[in-house]
This record gives structure tokens, sequence and C-alpha cells, in this order.
């Protein structure tokens, strides 16, 4: 488990510190189960899996893949968070907030709804629309 510990936090571009920190733990310890000098509890293999978003199995074993399958409403509170917090007077967050004050059932959604499908039909028929955007 040593190495897979280490593995994860590498992955995800962090020091033992920042590893420790959102897990409530010293830098200290971190380092111990990097060293196999300590073995984690349960309740930190499950903390570790839940803030990283990572597989107890794979955690445990190595069995498996390292992250676990994200939910849409996990990946769309993911963008929200990276996307449009920190950039709340985007455009992006604005049409957000608009859509999540629009009525699920209402008229305007559905408008908008049909203006889309047409906007990409359009958009499918256009071969400039095709190109690769430019770096």
């Amino acid at each position: 488990m040593q190495n897979r510990i280490k593995e994860l936090r590498k992955s995800l571009g962090l020091n033992q510190t920042e590893f420790a920190e959102k897990l409530g733990i010293a830098t200290s310890t971190i380092s111990c189960y990097e060293l196999g000098t300590r073995v984690p509890s349960d309740a930190i293999i499950k903390s570790i899996c839940r803030e990283y978003g990572v597989s107890e199995t794979w955690l445990r074993t190595g069995a498996g893949e390292m992250k676990r399958p994200r939910t849409d409403a996990q990946e769309l509170g993911e963008l929200i968070k990276t996307r449009l917090i920190d950039a709340s007077d985007t455009f992006q967050a604005a049409l957000v907030k608009l859509l999540l004050r629009l009525d699920p059932d209402g008229p305007e959604l559905r408008r908008l709804r049909q203006f889309c499908e047409e906007l990409l039909a359009e958009t499918e028929k256009d071969p400039e629309t095709k190109k690769d955007p430019e770096p």
C-alpha cells in the first residue's frame, strides 16, 4: 500500500504536507505510510478514498483502476467548482446561473432547448465549424 499512497499523492501533484492537510493528519504520518513503517487505519484508508476519489480496492490491493468513476453529478459539481466559482464574472457563470433559475417545465427552457438543438444542427452542416480551433 505504501507505493500506492505515494503514487496517488504524486498523481495529484501534492507534496506530503498538502496531502496530509486534507486528511487532517500530520505530514510525518504520510511519510511513515509511504516508507512502510506504519499502516494506515481503516478510517484513514476510507478518508483517503473519499477525499481523493480513489477506489478502496485499488488502494488496498492494487487491483483495478486508481480512480473511481465519477457520476454525472460529481462531474458537474467539479466543473462548477473549478470553472465557475473561481471565475464567477464570466459569461459561462452567468449562463449557468440563468439556467438554474428557469422553471424546468417552463416555456423558456423549452424554447432554449429548441434553439440549442437548431444551433447544433446548423453547426453540424457548416464545414467551417468542423475545423479544429486554433490554439
